[in-house]
């Protein structure tokens, strides 16, 4: 890798004043002077390294506990680094190349064996190679994708007679065809090995790199998407193959030996071969650590960012990203461009003009044959390496790390824009560009959303950049396309239209690139309404692909269903978005107010970092196990069912009594439906069906996420909340205590704690029916619950009324200005559910420790500016019956204590524990008068149950039903 400082020019040089603000492009944070004429302006570096106080508390903390290399810390790191990538091992080591010559030397290959490894690759990758006494035999790559193919690679075995293993690079951390290029090698998976440097993150079709071949190895290098300053991982699926990398990298030492001068260790070890110091630091694995809990925000930062560049680059001739090669997720750890010949301005020049602005660029990689030393240690097929030649000039890699502005991402784009020296004609017939005019924020339903940049970071175009070349083109000029590039499919009368309002109302940020159609008609015609006719539906993966398709929207209503599925299906492999149009400014408004609420910029809506709190032991309990999820429908019941299914029950079954809802999410686990008898239509208010549900299915584990949670409406509907939320919970735990049942996990809400609301009681009671039921449990049974705060982005929360009603112009209402709330991401909820399942002994109740409530209006006004609508009209209505201002966590009677996890508590009851947390009489007339639908009884009974609660119907007001957010968890 080479890195291009900023420098001026040899005959300015004299004329550069130091500028003590502007940032050297190295990753080492050091001070450079500022490139001529950038005064003003600071630079651009190409890498930058951030090691936040999180991190640094870590390693502080290391360090002072007076253990500073292998150890605990490092054990912790290998367990949730696994599980992160989905393999079964991993082993942290000193870097990425020591990681690969492990791998190679585990492999047990004969001396001088021959192994595959691409021309376009780091030059440790090869001497990793040359130094587990092997020999690379160079692979060449296609100059479009710059990795090795399927052809490449037969190429090069055929060279070698019979290659014996082979590295696989993801190049920029793009997806490379591990399995296809092993057939092509005709070598097993067991014997390839992934250089996945750039590649945390990245995954071939649904399966994440970590685990695809017999070692994945990872770079935690300063510039990585991981950054530590220096280590690396093997990843593996082969416990044997682990165990050796693990005394390898410690000299050849037992696996254990790290632990010789603890307390209680033997100091006893054994060497049986030689081995290397590679090992990793627990400094190293501390900042790692807390670094692996942010890489799902960075990861979705890189996204946002690169597509800022494809939008921008998109009609910039010359400058061409890489393709990528097969269908899977993209690290973008790099931002990788071909300068063509049709750009004007050849690479190097490039680098030179841009190093002048301030604009830091690299070149990954030099090819191997073009250095001295693997021109006589590598294997170079006959004829030379034409493709990684032809790349080589071309290559140029562009800025693109978490912390980068939008302003800087536009700065480049701009400076591109002004160099290529050849007409700037669109690429596509729908735009134009002009030379200096930044990019206009994207906001979309795509995972690859670009965060709005605030007022001050908007910048205007200097006064200095040129016209656009055309004399056609009058001031102002017009804008970048700011939108997902989006395939219309359909094009006929609904097709166009869709197509006219998109390109009218950028706001809905989408930029249509072309219809599909089978019409030979409309194939024909080749271009309507100024847009491409690109070819037939059944053509929907290649022409995604090829055109970098970032959304599709199906605009043919009469679409039979089976087809709609097989074009969504083929769009979603191309990694692209779909959506149906049924009526289309209306949904398109609702979907961009609303949007994805994972692209939002959650800790400024929160007020604190999202945490990641699923752990690795997660996996045994659910692994193998038959799971019960009730209220799989829901919000939370269908995040549930998506995250156990991802770690291997035996089965998974889904109750709800909505069978719409049912049918939904089994198509969303599965891609089919009604294919087995996971599905379980039950009211859990039907006690003799949820007994028979429990004596067949037999659960291990049971989710319990059933409820009445409306609050507003179970104020005027209290006997509902009674039969579903106390007794369908008492159903489901007696139910769960006679089929032998080992865990049951209760979703319950912070509203259970002083309950003052219908909601909050009828939770309360199903808390403590949980607790009875562990009073009656045999022993090695769980019953524990949760609490949930607000989760942003379920049904019926917060954010998709206030979104609904941005999408209509309507004022957002909230009930009072100092109202405050505990707020939780759909992912920290079931975070929190599936770690209470692992960690819980029996009887808790657990809270994620969520720091300090948010004020309700400034999360909306917060939430209205990141989809743009910085002025707002909020309408306070007033609290409404059973509403707190301010929301806790824990009753005033609760005292909590710390768990395992640092932000999981567990509340504790000053109750004796022998005597029955709800009275035996109490239930039964509870639910006597539920029956009755007496509401006036049913609050009177709460109130005797749980001290407190107010007996008397509160005063119900009419905006309070209708307007404000109802309080969902």
């Amino acid at each position: 890798m080479t890195v291009h400082r900023l420098r001026p020019r040899r005959e300015e040089a004299k004329r550069v004043r130091p500028a003590p603000d502007t940032v050297s492009p190295s990753s080492t944070g050091t001070r450079t002077r500022a490139p001529a004429g950038s005064a003003r302006e600071p630079g651009v570096p190409f890498a930058a390294t951030r090691i936040g106080p999180e991190a640094r508390r870590a390693a502080r903390r290391v360090l002072e506990s007076g253990w500073v290399t292998t150890g605990p810390e490092t054990e912790l790191f290998e367990s949730e680094f696994a599980a992160h990538v989905g393999a079964r091992h991993a082993v942290a080591v000193s870097s990425c190349t020591a990681a690969l010559e492990l791998s190679l030397r585990a492999l047990r290959l004969p001396a001088g064996s021959p192994v595959l490894v691409p021309a376009v690759t780091f030059c440790g990758a090869a001497q990793a190679v040359l130094h587990a006494g092997l020999r690379p035999v160079l692979v060449d790559v296609d100059p479009r994708t710059g990795q090795v193919d399927a052809a490449t690679v037969g190429r090069a075995a055929r060279v070698c007679g019979c290659p014996r293993a082979m590295m696989v690079l993801h190049y920029a951390g793009a997806p490379a065809p591990v399995a296809e290029l092993a057939e092509a090698a005709r070598l097993p998976l067991t014997h390839v090995v992934e250089d996945a440097a750039h590649a945390l993150g990245t995954s071939v079709g649904v399966r994440p790199v970590g685990s695809l071949s017999r070692a994945a190895c990872f770079s935690f290098y300063a510039t990585k998407n991981l950054p530590i300053g220096e280590g690396g991982m093997v990843t593996t699926d082969d416990a044997a193959f682990a165990g050796w990398i693990r005394r390898a990298r410690l000299h050849g030492m037992s696996a254990d030996a790290w632990r010789r001068n603890s307390t209680g260790a033997d100091w006893r070890y054994s060497v049986e071969e030689a081995g290397l110091k590679a090992n990793m630091t627990d400094v190293q694995a501390a900042v790692g650590r807390v670094q692996l809990r942010q890489l799902d925000g960075w990861q979705r930062r890189r996204h946002a960012l690169a597509a800022r560049y494809d939008a921008a680059l998109a009609a910039l001739p010359g400058i061409e990203p890489l393709e990528v090669p097969v269908v899977g997720r993209h690290a973008r750890h790099l931002y990788v461009v071909r300068v063509e010949e049709g750009y004007g301005t050849g690479r190097d020049e490039l680098i030179d003009r841009l190093a002048e602005l301030g604009i830091g660029t690299s070149v990954h990689f030099v090819p191997l044959h073009h250095l001295p030393y693997f021109r006589e240690t590598a294997v170079a097929p006959p004829g030379g390496l034409p493709g990684a030649d032809a790349l080589f000039p071309r290559l140029l890699s562009l800025p693109l790390y978490p912390h980068l502005t939008e302003r800087q991402v536009d700065r480049v784009c701009t400076a591109l824009t002004r160099h290529g020296t050849r007409p700037h004609t669109a690429k596509a017939t729908a735009h134009t560009i002009a030379a200096a005019t930044p990019l206009t924020t994207v906001k979309a339903t795509a995972p690859t959303t670009a965060k709005a940049p605030s007022p001050a970071e908007s910048p205007s175009a200097p006064a200095s950049s040129p016209s656009p070349p055309s004399s056609k083109v009058s001031s102002p000029a017009p804008r970048l396309p700011a939108g997902l590039r989006t395939l219309v499919i359909g094009a006929g009368e609904a097709g166009r239209a869709l197509a006219r309002d998109l390109a009218r109302t950028p706001q809905f940020g989408l930029d249509p690139v072309g219809f599909l159609d089978d019409d030979p008609v409309k194939l024909r015609a080749a271009v309507l309404d100024e847009l491409p006719v690109l070819g037939r539906l059944d053509r929907i993966r290649e022409t995604t692909l090829a055109q970098r398709a970032e959304a599709v929207v199906v605009a043919i209503p009469g679409l039979a269903a089976d087809r709609f599925r097989r074009v969504a299906r083929a769009a979603e492999a191309a990694g692209a978005s779909v959506r149906y149009l049924p009526s289309f400014i209306a949904a398109l408004r609702r979907d961009v107010v609303g949007g994805d609420m994972r692209a939002l910029d959650v800790p400024a809506l929160i007020g604190r970092a999202e945490m990641h709190i699923v752990s690795p032991e997660v996996r045994a309990t659910i692994a193998g196990k038959r799971v019960l999820v009730t209220g799989a429908g829901g919000s939370i019941g269908s995040e549930l069912c998506h995250q156990v299914r991802a770690f291997g029950p035996s089965r998974l079954f889904l109750l709800d009594h909505d069978e719409s809802n049912l049918h939904r999410l089994q198509l969303e686990l599965y891609g089919d439906a009604l294919r087995n008898d996971d599905i379980v239509i039950s009211d859990i208010r039907d006690r003799p069906r949820i007994d028979q549900v429990f004596r067949v299915l037999r659960p291990d584990v049971v989710f319990h996420a059933a409820a009445h949670k409306h609050l507003p409406l179970l104020e005027r509907h209290p006997c509902e909340g009674v039969k579903s939320n106390v007794r369908g919970t008492e159903n489901l735990v007696r139910a769960a205590l006679a089929a032998g049942t080992a865990r049951f996990v209760l979703i319950s809400t912070d509203k259970a704690a002083d309950p003052v609301s219908v909601l909050g009681a009828t939770k309360r009671l199903a808390e403590l029916i949980v607790r009875d039921g562990q009073r009656d449990a045999a022993p090695g049974t769980v019953f524990a619950a949760v609490r949930f705060g607000n989760v942003l982005g379920s049904r019926g929360s917060l954010l998709s009324v206030v979104a609904q009603q941005l999408g209509e112009g309507a004022p957002v209402t909230v009930t009072h200005p100092d109202a405050t709330r505990f707020f939780m991401t759909v992912e920290e909820a079931v975070g929190l559910v599936l770690e209470a399942a692992r960690m819980a002994r029996g009887g808790e109740v657990f809270v994620l420790d969520m720091n300090v409530p948010v004020r309700i209006v400034d999360l909306v006004r917060e939430f209205a500016r990141s989809v743009h609508v910085p002025d707002i009209d909020i309408r306070f209505t007033g609290l409404r019956p059973g509403e707190k201002l301010n929301e806790t966590l824990f009753a005033e009677q609760e005292g909590h204590a710390r768990t395992s996890h640092p932000r999981i508590l567990a509340a504790t009851s000053t109750d004796r524990p022998e005597q029955p947390a709800v009275p035996s009489r109490g239930l039964p007339a509870l639910y006597a008068a539920a029956e009755r639908n007496d509401t006036r009884a049913v609050r009177g009974l709460l109130a005797d149950l749980l001290p407190g609660f107010p007996a008397a119907e509160q005063a119900h007001a009419h905006a309070g039903m209708t307007d404000p957010y109802p309080d969902d968890f």
